[in-house]
């Protein structure tokens, strides 16, 4: 479950070990609420990297085909291939 709590600067900065600890150990997301809307979003690095990494994977079409084949097989539970089958294709390129 997605845990998004809302502080403020003042609250952050009171108890901020309290609140970096919750995000790493729990996975929780925690929006500052600043004035005039300048909000920030705080996530843990390992959140943040994994967001990477899916933005990087989807911004090719060819990944995001591949992708998309890859899902259809599983709803169609077609073969999938073994690791060394995997290796074998990436070795003829």
């Amino acid at each position: 479950m997605i845990v998004i709590e809302a502080v403020t600067t003042r609250e952050l900065r009171k108890n901020f070990k309290k609140y970096a600890d919750d995000i790493v150990e729990y996975g929780d997301t925690v929006l500052v609420a600043r004035p005039e809307n300048k909000n920030v979003v705080m996530i843990s690095e390992k959140e943040y990297n994994s967001w990477q990494e899916t933005n990087y994977l989807l911004k090719s079409e060819a990944n995001r085909a591949a992708l998309k084949h890859s899902i259809e097989q599983l709803g169609k539970q077609e073969h999938f291939l073994t690791p060394e089958e995997f290796e074998s294709l990436n070795s003829h390129e």
